[in-house]
């Protein structure tokens, strides 16, 4: 926000008119957003709505922080106002009278000391859902024998002979993941999604931490009685 005058503007009709058309235009930023955010459904393309939605929110807020100080000299607690005792710099921030370089040295000290330590700073369990309909069992069959296809690339197999291995679901799902990742099933003939489910929680202990044949019976299993903090979740609804 710019130096003021108080003079000029402050406690002034013209002022005490602004700032009302910027508390209404806010209070309609505020409906706009909520009602955009509560229309997605969690899909990635969702991410730029987010985005748009959010700058419109950030401008009517500045707006009403500015107009605020122009009437009264105040600023609300908005976080907004840029004449306070920080300076930020690529999400650092610090007092006027701390020395930037003092600060530099002391957080790279820091992340030493972090480096050096033979604890992580945090372990994670990513948990990922996809669910799909057999829409066509012979479109599916038939998109893992091309798969099996593209695999061998008719060198070293009989693709007549060999592709007749890919009989059922089961064998097909085999070579569509192996061929393109389990990722190429949400592009499989015969296959409709019916949503996804992505959990990021605080890991209680890691796979590598045992012996394979040790690890759980279910890859979900999250230990007995164990409690795992959830950092984030995102669903994907299928349109």
């Amino acid at each position: 926000m710019s130096e003021l005058d108080e003079d000029d503007t402050q406690w002034t009709d013209e002022a005490r008119e602004s700032f009302r058309t910027a508390a209404a235009n806010l209070v309609e930023a505020v409906r706009q957003h909520s009602a955009a955010l509560l229309e997605l459904t969690g899909a990635d393309a969702d991410a730029e709505a987010i985005a748009e939605a959010g700058e419109q929110l950030e401008a009517a807020a500045t707006a009403y922080a500015d107009t605020q100080f122009e009437f009264t000299g105040t600023v609300p607690p908005l976080g907004l106002d840029e004449e306070d005792d920080y300076s930020y710099d690529d999400g650092l921030y610090y007092e006027d009278d701390v020395d930037p370089e003092d600060l530099e040295d002391s957080l790279g000290d820091a992340e030493e000391d972090v480096e050096e330590s033979d604890e992580p700073a945090a372990k994670l369990t990513v948990l990922h859902r996809v669910d799909f309909v057999v829409t066509d069992e012979l479109a599916v069959i038939q998109a893992g024998k091309e798969a099996y296809h593209d695999a061998w690339d008719g060198e070293d197999a009989d693709d007549e002979e060999e592709a007749l291995d890919v009989a059922d679901l089961s064998e097909a799902l085999q070579q569509i993941q192996q061929a393109g990742g389990i990722e190429a099933l949400a592009d499989t003939p015969g296959l409709a999604s019916a949503g996804a489910t992505t959990w990021v929680l605080e890991a209680t202990d890691l796979l590598d931490e045992r012996e394979p044949d040790e690890w759980p019976d279910s890859p979900f299993a999250t230990g007995e009685d164990v409690q795992q903090r959830l950092l984030h979740r995102l669903d994907e609804v299928a349109s």
